[in-house]
Parts: structure tokens; sequence; C-alpha cells
């Protein structure tokens, strides 16, 4: 029953990552960035008894990092199609 959950939590971190980029407010990323690393740090911490600056968790922080990144890139990119889809609207004369 864990993994489904982490694996939700995930899916809403990269949401919030994703609309960031989305709404182009890039301070409210770097914020959810950190909470979500943060949160992850902790969980390793807590839940998995590990070091935090050990070579597998180093690789997870890494990992989490590109993912919010990789979620970013994608919800500017949907952001920036969908200002050019109404701009590009034709009006009715």
């Amino acid at each position: 029953m864990l993994v489904p959950v982490l694996v939700v939590i995930l899916a809403l971190w990269m949401l919030g990552c994703g609309y960031a980029g989305y709404t182009r407010r890039f301070g409210l990323f770097f914020a959810v960035a950190a909470l979500g690393i943060g949160l992850n740090t902790l969980w390793m911490m807590i839940g998995l008894d590990a070091r935090p600056f050990s070579p597998p968790a180093l690789m997870a922080h890494a990992a989490a990092a590109l993912y919010a990144l990789c979620a970013l890139a994608t919800g500017w990119l949907a952001g920036r199609l969908a200002r050019s889809w109404r701009n590009s609207r034709v009006d009715a004369e």
C-alpha cells in the first residue's frame, strides 16, 4: 500500500512543478521543488534510515531534481502552446 501512496505523491508534486511551468511562475517552481526534495530527504531519513549524503540518497536527489525540471519544461511547453493557440484565433468580422 505504501508504493501507490508514494506514486500519487510524486504525481501531485510533478503536477505542481508542471503548473508552475504552465503559468511561468518560476519562484513557485523553486518553492515546490525545494519542498518536494526536502520531503524526499525526510522520507529517506525516517522511512528508509538512510544518510542524506550517501551515494544512493544523492542519486535520489538528482533524480528528483530532474523529475522536477522535466515537469517544469513540460508545463512551460504546454503553456506556450496553449497561449499560441489562443492568440492564433481568427476573429469573425
